[in-house]
């Protein structure tokens, strides 16, 4: 009895830690939905599903000029730009297997995902040695540290159910005789 208990209490528990996040992955199907319904990508919602920490050296002269968070470690200024998980971003730019997406205001402020073997939309990087993904962010070199490495594009599930209410099935009308 206490074990069957133990079960349906574990599921419940389970269920509702499951329901609680509003957000989902976004996935190809998502993109092609979207496409075939006109939705403009530029116009949807998007969200990291992992704090994600871009980072380069400075001279001392570029410490002056840098928007980010600056760090003097090891005798080298660093500065560190952070996105925290669920930071929401907007598509810049997208293609069939790739979404810019920006976290913030300017040119050139903007990530790049592309399509995974798993159909999701996964952090990009033009070179990756060590975990550490190479990017150009704001016309700066800058590395993406391991532990952001494997974001991915998630939507509110809002959203989704916005893009589900638009699609319809048509019967069809038949001649009567």
């Amino acid at each position: 009895m206490k074990k069957s208990w133990f079960i349906i209490l574990f599921l419940t528990v389970g269920l509702f830690f499951s329901s609680c996040s509003d957000k989902v992955l976004f996935t190809k199907q998502m993109q092609q939905e979207l496409y075939m319904n006109e939705i403009n990508l530029k116009s949807v919602q998007f969200y990291n599903s992992k704090k994600i920490v871009l980072k380069r050296n400075l001279s001392l002269e570029q410490t002056k000029v840098s928007k980010g968070r600056i760090r003097l470690k090891n005798g080298q200024y660093t500065e560190e730009i952070i996105i925290k998980k669920h930071t929401p971003g907007v598509a810049v730019d997208n293609g069939k297997k790739y979404l810019d997406i920006a976290f913030e205001k300017g040119n050139r402020r903007y990530i790049k995902f592309i399509l995974n073997p798993d159909d999701y939309f996964q952090l990009s990087a033009k070179i990756w040695e060590n975990n550490y993904g190479k990017i150009t962010y704001d016309t700066l070199d800058y590395y993406i540290l391991p532990g952001g490495a494997k974001a991915l594009l998630e939507v509110s599930k809002e959203n989704i159910n916005d893009f589900e209410k638009r699609k319809r099935t048509l019967k069809g009308i038949k001649i009567e005789h």
